[in-house]
């Protein structure tokens, strides 16, 4: 993975979607299961998951874009 890639598709991801951003945190980086960050952030799990499913598309998206400059 190509880190400045993803830390600016993360930055992106962030203004655009900030719950969206925190998902990926918690579940990427800081390892809790979709159960643990509903919880957290005290959103239903399907929240979790589609937010999860959109931000991740999202980061593809933008590496795909951020290789292909």
């Amino acid at each position: 993975i190509d880190l400045i890639g993803l830390d600016e598709a993360l930055s992106k991801l962030e203004k655009l979607s900030p719950r969206q951003a925190e998902v990926v945190h918690l579940r990427w980086f800081v390892g809790l299961t979709v159960n643990e960050v509903a919880e957290l952030l005290d959103i239903s799990v399907s929240t979790v998951e589609q937010d999860w499913r959109s931000a991740r598309a999202f980061l593809k998206r933008q590496l795909m874009i951020y290789g292909d400059s």
